[in-house]
């Protein structure tokens, strides 16, 4: 069943019609994880991600460039654009998340294959410079992507209730800022 959270306002309207709409996520699917952008130097990052997505009913695997160094970067502009796509053409994985942003997403804009995106519609997910990524892959494809939280972020009962609420469930979630921030760990 494909996502079904958005409607038609009076400016804009997000109707399937116009947009490719990525399938919603189930119990048992698999969540990419791939490092477009800064590279995180600890192991201990890669665990509690892992984790976090298993405690959630997903299988996860990680890109084959994910622990990758170049420099400040999760791999060469090559090897970080070359995981984006294994992960949309890869008929295992159901959905793809950033394991954090940072500096260096938009230098693999020109390489991704915007083919190969819309043929494969998943569920994306970052923040802070992974929304180049985003609006890059919305422009070319239709895809809805979303910007929400990075693999490494913290995952409380408020972030996960609203990842389940929304791409698990299809539900339209009103984003607000909490009166309780839900400092209980998934």
């Amino acid at each position: 069943i494909p996502l079904n959270i958005f409607g038609t306002t009076p400016d804009h309207d997000f109707s399937a019609e116009k947009n490719l709409i990525p399938q919603r996520l189930k119990q048992g699917d698999t969540i990419g994880i791939i490092s477009p952008a800064s590279a995180i130097f600890e192991t201990e990052p890669y665990e509690i991600a892992q984790e976090t997505f298993e405690a959630m009913g997903l299988k996860v695997k990680f890109g084959k460039f994910t622990k990758s160094r170049y420099g400040h970067l999760a791999g060469t502009d090559e090897e970080r654009a070359e995981e984006l796509n294994d992960m949309f053409r890869d008929d295992s994985v159901n959905a793809i998340i950033a394991l954090r942003g940072g500096a260096g997403a938009a230098r693999i804009l020109n390489k991704l294959d915007y083919i190969a995106i819309k043929r494969k519609p998943k569920i994306f997910i970052g923040y802070s410079d992974i929304t180049a990524l985003h609006l890059a892959i919305y422009q070319k494809t239709g895809l809805v992507t979303f910007h929400g939280p990075v693999a490494v972020s913290t995952w409380n009962t408020f972030s996960y209730s609203y990842l389940k609420k929304l791409l698990f469930e299809g539900e339209a979630v009103l984003y607000q800022n909490p009166s309780d921030k839900g400092s209980e760990l998934v």
